[in-house]
């Protein structure tokens, strides 16, 4: 509020937890311009519905109820408001007739990673008729390098910083810090008891280990004994950004927020779905999402999951396994395949993997190494209708990638709508052919290429399961499952989008290793608990 009255400052950054109070304090800010300093203001939010909600439900009575800026205030227009001295418009990101109407001096731009892209860019060019304009932006992140990002990174990059009450030593508030104890108490037979989970929770200090525990006098504390540190001075003095997560507040209880992170990790380690954690990410730690903060920085990776044991071993603990072919044609036809096992807990070891020239080859390894046929699938990429024709009379698996982030499904206990990394379509073989009169309709199962590629590497750093490979494992294996990589591209306004681009020619294995990772995620093999485990006889894919 005070950078907010400073004419030496034009541009303010706001990305951190949602429900902290940030909305309300840029309405406060709003209040003190009209009252103390008019001028032309506009506040705009992401879409038409959440600019009537919002000036319904909280901007109207904020003002209403702010006695100096009740005094100044007219009747309100089709556009916003009329006080004294200034006209305060309203509008959206999908209007660009509002966004580029008027000259502006107080712009508030409210939930900026929801706004299409280049409508920052052009609603703030509305405050260059004005030396002394304001512009603040708020939002919860959104990804690694978007609008909202960019403009937090281009100012000084306040950070909330507090002192230890045991040793004074100044620290941020960081979700690193939070603790807490996973034993036979907490966790009996894999389980989480949240209440006595809730009683371990602790900040421990990282100069001294002083214990902050999870109570409304501790985080106040924190509240009242800390300030904002600039991670960034060499910033403009005109742009400043600050950042917090919701351990600050101190209306939010911790447990909240550990149990939130709990049910993230489930949901990426049970339904290969990352939604959760990049919604605790970005509106609970108030960070945008950056899927490498869980990856491991070493490009070998791989060789780091080589386990104690090799092809052929036996294992106890296997409950299922699984087999991926992709169908090449370049050098004449052929199939290159990985097999895969698994056991509880998300365990998983690499079982077999090669190349055959024929779909009768394929099939004398899924004999061989006594895979369930319902468990045996095939990329349908080249040449879709032999490759369907063939899982008709097998009874192999159909699958396929696509370059959607998610789709849509209807879940059969809660009927409610929710995201999954796949989903399930029926497709007819005989289309195109002499048969196509004679209708027989098979499953083809597709994924989220993104998605699951997120998702694998996750699963390959060791974050979701236990993925691992024998120890003799070739380099060519190895060079095919690493052939590609997470590369960030900048574009033209300065934006950074995070894509997985190619890097080797080859990449069967990985398309291989990716069915069968969507096969786990399906079939509910990465449960952390051994009793959700499917059993050998278990017809996963049948669902």
């Amino acid at each position: 509020m005070e950078d907010f009255a400073n004419n030496s400052v034009r541009d303010i950054a706001v990305q951190c937890a949602a429900q902290s109070a940030k909305t309300q304090t840029v309405m406060n800010c709003a209040c003190w311009a009209i009252a103390e300093d008019p001028g032309p203001a506009m506040w705009v939010t992401a879409t038409k519905d959440e600019l009537r909600d919002f000036l319904r439900d909280r901007l109207t009575p904020t003002f209403e109820t702010c006695r100096p800026v009740k005094e100044r205030m007219a009747e309100p227009t089709l556009t916003g408001f009329a006080f004294d001295g200034m006209p305060f418009y309203a509008g959206w990101s999908g209007s660009k007739a509002r966004l580029q109407s008027k000259p502006i001096r107080w712009l508030f731009c409210d939930e900026v990673r929801n706004y299409p892209p280049g409508r920052l860019e052009m609603v703030l060019k509305r405050t260059r008729s004005f030396w002394n304009s304001r512009r603040f932006l708020i939002s919860t992140p959104g990804t690694k390098g978007d609008a909202m990002d960019t403009a937090y990174r281009a100012g000084d990059q306040r950070v909330w910083h507090f002192e230890c009450p045991a040793c004074q030593r100044l620290q941020p508030l960081a979700f690193e810090q939070l603790k807490w104890d996973s034993n036979d108490t907490t966790k009996p037979e894999g389980k989480w008891r949240f209440d006595a989970l809730a009683e371990t929770i602790r900040f421990e200090c990282v100069g001294c280990g002083q214990r902050i525990k999870d109570t409304p006098v501790d985080r106040r504390w924190i509240e009242n004994h800390g300030r904002f540190v600039p991670q960034n001075p060499n910033a403009p003095k005109s742009k400043v950004s600050y950042t917090w997560n919701a351990l600050l507040p101190h209306w939010i209880e911790w447990r909240s927020i550990v149990e939130e992170f709990l049910a993230a990790v489930d949901a990426m380690r049970i339904e290969g779905d990352i939604e959760p954690m990049f919604t605790f990410v970005t509106e609970t730690l108030g960070e945008p999402w950056d899927l490498d903060r869980w990856l491991i920085t070493s490009d070998d990776y791989v060789q780091q999951r080589k386990g104690d044991y090799d092809f052929g071993d036996p294992w106890p603990l296997e409950k299922t396994r699984f087999l991926a072919a992709d169908r090449q044609a370049r050098g004449g036809e052929h199939y290159f395949w990985v097999a895969r096992a698994f056991g509880p807990g998300g365990a998983s070891r690499l079982i077999g993997y090669g190349r055959c020239n024929t779909t009768s080859e394929l099939e004398e390894v899924r004999r061989q190494l006594n895979v369930p046929v319902v468990n045996a699938m095939i990329d349908t990429g080249f040449k879709a209708s032999e490759v369907y024709r063939f899982c008709l009379a097998t009874g192999w698996k159909a699958m396929k990638g696509d370059d959607a982030e998610w789709f849509l499904s209807q879940d059969p206990r809660s009927g409610k709508t929710v995201r999954r990394v796949w989903r399930r379509v029926l497709v007819d073989p005989s289309l195109g052919t002499r048969r196509a009169r004679v209708r027989r309709h098979l499953p083809l199962f597709q994924w989220s290429n993104p998605s699951l590629k997120d998702h694998l590497a996750l699963f390959t750093h060791g974050v979701v399961g236990q993925w691992s490979i024998p120890k003799k494992t070739g380099r060519d294996y190895i060079d095919q499952v690493t052939a590609e990589v997470r590369e960030e591209r900048e574009d033209a306004r300065g934006r950074i989008k995070v894509l997985w681009v190619q890097k080797r020619r080859d990449n069967h294995y990985l398309d291989c290793e990716l069915m069968i990772d969507a096969a786990a995620v399906i079939s509910g093999c990465l449960k952390a608990t051994p009793e959700h485990t499917p059993e050998r006889h278990e017809e996963p894919l049948n669902c």
